[in-house]
């Protein structure tokens, strides 16, 4: 039977005056050492104590276990041996054959050691030695995160070191010739090499570094190097060296930083690279971006972006954006009111709006909103004030005022829903293009509207299925002087209708392009959910000028009637779903603009089509733009295949624009051993209108290593034969 530790701090006791008074006896210890085992054996002459069978050990730093412990009280030594093992307060557990415990059982060594580390990687040693410090020693050391048994199986990588030393009081790991095998093979070896251990939130030191090959590039590299100043933790930086082997280098600076109610972050670029403009082309950027929580509710967001040419960006995967926007934003609501400022500025990054970079300082809005439960009426006022210049070579100083009252009526099912609004608009256009002829710089405009709608909903439900359709009519009419040759429109240019603005008073929605004009607005919605047929949404709409103009715009077919209004949502279940927006031409009823998507699963396949098309007819640009993207993945076990392709089909043709296969490890952890996972990935890019991203076909193999990060390889002539073949 166990002898509870109790007995045997009894025995200890009892034994003291043979044992005589040494400075480690156990009994002055008794509050930090516990002892239970199936046997124990004191020889009192020679002061050692022999613990058998189940021997469990506990003090402050660990818990050991172990078949059989001898302990001398003269040396204040102990060996354990049979099936050892350790478990450490930080939730490692070691095996060994034989331990020796010293100064108290705080001190360790042991031969040979194996043993798994809180985060389940693994370690093992031929020697082992902690100190009483608490600072462990593994000489010819082997660590990998691989989930494996390093006694009997080899890792799928592995780390392979003299000596491994851990300083718990500088919380860092240091290795001493350190090599690194994948799949038994040598990868790379360093003569030192050091990082903060698994307590530490962070730590100055070079980051994982980045390894590629590309056509463009050839071989690169990505070396990151952190700082953390240890006295200060409200800022951090990381400076990254990009060197690639044939088109030059670049430094990038991170640095981000936070105050009591601000966040700040920003990146620094410099570096010499081949660009369009030139090889060897000294380049430079700026981003940064920061927040911040004012008084009274104000905050406030600020990000600045530049760069000095003006595709480099793009060209070697910093970001994808085609224009800057800087710009200032101090933003309050409250529960009745919205209030904004914002100051901006756009850089263009290509060559066709070059000379289009508006800057607006500043645009000013208030809008409030309520609701007089008296007389039961919501109303909402919006005042702004607007200055933006080089908008397309307008200037352009606008204040504006508008006012809604909103009013419900009900009748059972029958809504009627009133508004009257009234709006003030003054305008100082202090700079027009060559092309508008116009020369009345200071412009007022006083509008009025009304719109009244009457909308009833017809219900019909069942057990297994529910049904509603909604007719909706409505008279709206917009009363405005006539100033839509002199203010250049410069918010609703894009305007297309649809059933988001459909019954909207003014259709434009900007102050910029207002007319008069009377309008009758219809519209039909039907919605069915049923247990066989899963969920239905159809709508079909279009609006009537009656009276009135509609000028200002870019859309080509200016007619009394405007396209039919049809969108289509149809989910059957999760094998079959399609979406359908389509603007009919209300003479032929063909379609001028379209989006149709259709998409489901079954049985681990997922596929997607998706067909957009524009008829040049119209949009002023007289060029039809028809485009079809086709997807298709399947997921099995912890994978995920996925092949995509993207066509032209303008003018009767088809032509790939681009093309994609992948190979995807979808689990939480890693494919091989728990601790590798390599990817495989194909594009291929056809024309690119962007001057400067080149169409490419590409290979690319990621090998990712858990505890130490990504390591991404791209054959040049596997990424040839691979196109060329996919090609024919």
């Amino acid at each position: 039977m166990k002898i509870l530790s109790i007995i045997f701090i009894l025995i200890i006791i009892l034994s003291s005056k043979s044992f005589g008074e040494t400075k480690n006896n156990l009994s002055s210890n008794t509050k930090e050492v516990e002892f239970t085992s199936d046997t124990i054996k004191v020889d009192e002459k020679n002061k050692i104590v022999t613990a058998l069978g189940n021997v469990v050990i506990i003090n402050e730093n660990r818990k050991i276990f172990a078949d059989k412990v001898v302990y001398d009280q003269n040396i204040d030594k102990a060996i354990a041996t049979g099936q050892v093992i350790l478990t450490e307060n930080d939730g490692s557990i070691y095996e060994s054959t034989e331990v020796v415990l010293t100064n108290e059982f705080k001190s360790v060594v042991a031969i040979p050691l194996f043993g798994k580390l809180e985060d389940k990687s693994n370690i093992s040693a031929e020697n082992f030695k902690k100190t009483n410090l608490g600072e462990s020693f593994f000489n010819e050391g082997v660590y990998t995160a691989c989930d494996c048994d390093l006694r009997e199986e080899t890792p799928i990588w592995r780390l392979e070191s003299k000596q491994i030393h851990h300083d718990p009081k500088t919380q860092t790991i240091y290795l001493k010739h350190p090599v690194m095998k994948i799949f038994s093979l040598p990868v790379y070896y360093l003569p030192y090499l050091s990082f903060p251990d698994w307590t530490v939130k962070r730590r100055s030191g070079f980051l994982t570094p980045t390894y590629g090959y590309s056509n463009r590039n050839r071989f690169h590299i990505k070396l990151p190097y952190y700082y953390a100043p240890e006295n200060n933790p409200s800022w951090d930086m990381t400076f990254t060296s990009h060197q690639n082997g044939k088109t030059g280098h670049l430094d990038q600076l991170n640095i981000r930083k936070e105050y009591n109610k601000v966040s700040l972050e920003t990146n620094i670029y410099n570096g010499n690279l081949d660009t369009n403009k030139s090889d060897g082309d000294n380049v430079s950027a700026i981003n940064l971006k920061a927040t911040s929580s004012l008084k009274n509710n104000w905050d406030m967001t600020i990000e600045g972006k530049y760069t000095d040419q003006e595709t480099f960006m793009r060209r070697y995967g910093f970001d994808d954006e085609t224009s800057y926007k800087s710009y200032i934003e101090l933003e309050k609501i409250n529960d009745n009111s919205i209030s904004n400022i914002e100051i901006y500025n756009i850089q263009n990054l290509d060559e066709i709006s070059s000379n289009n970079e508006p800057t607006l300082a500043p645009s000013i809005s208030h809008h409030i909103f309520n609701t007089n439960k008296k007389y039961d009426y919501n109303y909402d006022i919006t005042l702004d004030a607007h200055s933006i210049i080089n908008d397309e070579s307008y200037d352009i100083k606008r204040w504006s005022g508008f006012g809604n009252i909103n009013k419900k009526l009900y009748f059972g099912n029958l809504l009627l829903d009133t508004d009257v609004n009234i709006g003030l608009d003054l305008y100082s256009i202090q700079g027009r293009p060559l092309t508008d002829t116009n020369d009345n710089r200071y412009i007022d405009r006083i509008s009025s509207g009304l719109a009244i709608a009457a909308s009833n909903q017809f219900n019909l439900t069942s057990d297994t299925s529910s049904f509603v359709i909604e007719p909706k009519i409505q008279l709206s009419s917009v009363f405005s002087t006539d100033r839509t040759d002199e203010v250049p429109n410069r918010d609703s240019s894009e305007f297309i209708l649809d059933e988001a603005n459909l019954f909207l008073n003014n259709q434009f929605q900007g102050r910029d392009n207002i007319q008069s004009n009377d309008r009758l607005n219809y519209g039909l919605t039907t919605m069915a959910m049923t247990e066989m047929l899963g969920d239905f949404n159809f709508f079909v709409g279009q609006s009537q000028k009656l009276s009135g103009t509609q000028k200002n715009v870019s859309l080509a077919n200016k007619n009394r009637q405007s396209h039919i209004i049809n969108t289509i949502s149809w989910n059957i279940n999760k094998m079959y779903n399609f979406s359908w927006f389509s603007l009919y031409n209300h003479h032929d009823f063909k379609s001028d603009t379209s989006d149709f998507n259709f998409n489901g699963s079954w049985e681990g396949w997922s596929y997607s089509a998706n067909h957009r098309s524009v008829n040049k007819a119209f949009i002023s640009d007289s060029n039809d733009r028809e485009e079809l993207v086709l997807g298709l993945s399947k997921g099995f076990s912890n994978w995920k295949t996925s092949y995509s392709r993207k066509y032209d089909l303008r003018n009767n043709d088809e032509e790939l624009i681009s093309e994609s296969l992948g190979l995807e490890y979808t689990d939480t952890g890693y494919m091989f051993g728990n601790c590798l996972t390599i990817l495989f990935e194909y594009k291929s890019s056809g024309g690119i209108a962007d001057r400067d991203l080149l169409p490419e076909d590409s290979v690319y193999l990621t090998f990712s290593f858990r505890n130490l990060g990504d390591f991404k390889y791209q054959p040049k002539a596997f990424t040839r034969t691979l196109g060329e073949s996919l090609s024919n």
